[in-house]
């Protein structure tokens, strides 16, 4: 028997034939395959790993995948605080008071229990920083300069701890020679660099080269898990050959244990290559290159990024109007530019060229009032208002306050719903059809956005029925469309860890579903 055969996964005759996903396993023949695709399918990867040399590696569907299917499952290979952080627990990594905090008993960081005293997260820093004297953390409220060399210390100690996970980690790109040639090198190299070796008296351990190294594997590498407040860092190793695209087609979810779920956002058909968003996709352009730029060191040459109008949106445009003087004629065109964002913006309808820096204005103006403005319904409104002769009704701003608008109408419980004007509940309806349209359209892996609009629209037409009924209306129609979009976030949010509240809306959602489910068989009965 060569290297090329092996016993078949069922009946043991040696054969040639094996497994097209992941060639991890032989089979004699296609019965033989069938048969055992129900027990193969639970660890055969449905992605292959390639390589070209503009992404380095990659993932590519292996097979036809639909909808919620999941695609990969993993634990982290380290986790710690983010860069910016105040004083959090070492342990659990949730945030620490001065007065509730707890002194390590060997190297004095501040913990938030004995347990977590003891946690193995903790142990390796533990035992460097008690060699070298122990440490005082006395100021609690700002963020804390010293944690920011955490996890690149935690990725460095891996190196004697865990060789296994020190290999795949060190396997993962830094960037490092473009980094070089950043402002943020220079004050990376004071702050962490050059920082741990000396403090923690560990300079024939680590040269100041490994330590930068390193860390851009932190800076490029690093997901922002949502389960502590404030967010921690995890690195993984699979999870991060999924490549970057601002309309991707995986989305990606967490278990309440801190593993890594990416699953299909939408049918991939096999050979297609499978990618997520590494900014926010419902950001503008200029927004998210910029953001890819400093924090991943490459500008984005997705479908999206390439089209201006972001697929007939114009979710980054400016309203010509916005600079037309009193005399000159009404133009109803928008602004943007031909070959990048920083350069002068042009007018589709009439000759009208703008100049980035006068763009930059309106965009700061509008970005400051949007964030003041995101309080309350009526400073909403306001916003929308104010700012519709400026900027497009499918803006990122605009979406942004949309957004917003469809969950603060009605928020809270029930009751809160059933208490406002009809005229803002259809608005809350309106909202959340006209920012799942465009969702569908810029962002279909963004899964709590999709999820928590479908169940904002649930909420809405189920409480237009309510009143319906009270009026005495057919109101089965509307009944039926909130289910769907009950079930709709279902299925959006159910990968959601229970803790966050995106967990809490899928289970309320499912609740809902099955209310309105038997309120549907209840009918039908007393009908025959």
């Amino acid at each position: 028997m060569n290297l090329r055969e092996a016993p078949c996964g069922v009946c043991g005759v040696i054969s040639d034939k094996k497994c097209a996903s992941c060639h991890g396993i032989f089979y004699c023949g296609v019965k033989h395959q069938k048969e055992d695709w129900k027990n193969h399918k639970k660890s055969c990867p449905p992605y292959i790993v390639e390589c070209d040399e503009n992404v380095g590696r990659f993932l590519v569907a292996s097979r036809n995948l639909k909808f919620g299917d999941v695609i990969l499952k993993e634990q982290p290979l380290i986790i710690g605080p983010s860069q910016v952080t105040a004083p959090v627990c070492l342990g659990c990594l949730q945030e620490i008071q001065q007065e509730s905090a707890k002194k390590c008993s060997r190297c004095g960081w501040p913990m938030c229990s004995d347990d977590c005293e003891k946690s193995t997260n903790h142990s390796a820093e533990c035992k460097l920083t008690e060699a070298r004297g122990g440490i005082t953390i006395e100021h609690f409220i700002a963020p804390h300069p010293i944690y920011q060399c955490i996890l690149t210390l935690r990725c460095l100690l891996l190196k004697d701890t865990s060789p296994e996970k020190w290999e795949k980690l060190s396997q993962l790109e830094s960037h490092t020679e473009l980094r070089k040639k950043t402002p943020q090198w220079f004050s990376d190299c004071e702050s962490v660099g050059k920082f741990i070796p000396k403090f923690f008296h560990c300079e024939n351990v680590w040269t100041e080269e490994e330590v930068m190294r390193i860390l851009g594997i932190v800076y490029i590498n690093g997901h922002e898990v949502p389960l502590t407040e404030p967010p921690y860092v995890a690195i993984y190793s699979t999870a991060s050959l999924f490549e970057h695209s601002c309309c991707a087609n995986v989305a990606k979810s967490f278990t309440d244990r801190g593993e890594v779920v990416f699953w299909a956002a939408q049918d991939v058909k096999k050979g297609q290559r499978l990618s997520i968003c590494y900014s926010d996709a419902l950001w503008g352009s200029q927004a998210r290159q910029e953001h890819l730029k400093q924090t991943k060191m490459f500008k984005c040459a997705c479908e999206r990024c390439q089209d201006f109008t972001e697929f007939a949106t114009n979710f980054s445009a400016i309203k010509c109007e916005a600079f037309r003087k009193i005399t000159d004629p009404a133009c109803g065109g928008l602004l943007l530019p031909d070959d990048d964002w920083t350069n002068t913006w042009k007018c589709r309808e009439c000759p009208r060229n703008v100049v980035w820096e006068d763009i930059q204005k309106i965009l700061e103006k509008a970005g400051g009032d949007l964030i003041k403005m995101k309080e309350s319904v009526e400073e909403a409104k306001k916003f929308i208002s104010c700012y519709s002769n400026v900027i497009p009704e499918n803006h990122s701003m605009m979406c942004d306050i949309k957004c917003v608008l469809g969950q603060k109408i009605g928020e809270g419980d029930p009751e809160q719903l059933r208490k406002i004007p009809d005229d803002l509940l259809e608005m809350k309806a309106h909202l959340c059809n006209e920012m799942l349209t465009l969702l569908r359209i810029l962002a279909p892996a963004e899964n709590r956005s999709h999820g928590c609009m479908h169940f904002e629209l649930h909420a809405a037409l189920a409480e237009m029925a309510r009143r319906g009924v009270q009026r005495g209306q057919d109101c089965t129609d509307l009944l039926e469309k909130s289910l769907i979009h009950a079930e709709e976030a279902t299925k959006w949010l159910e990968k959601e860890p229970t803790i966050l509240v995106e967990g809490k809306i899928c289970a309320q959602a499912k609740v809902n579903a099955d209310s309105l489910k038997m309120a549907f068989r209840m009918r039908d009965l007393s009908s025959v």
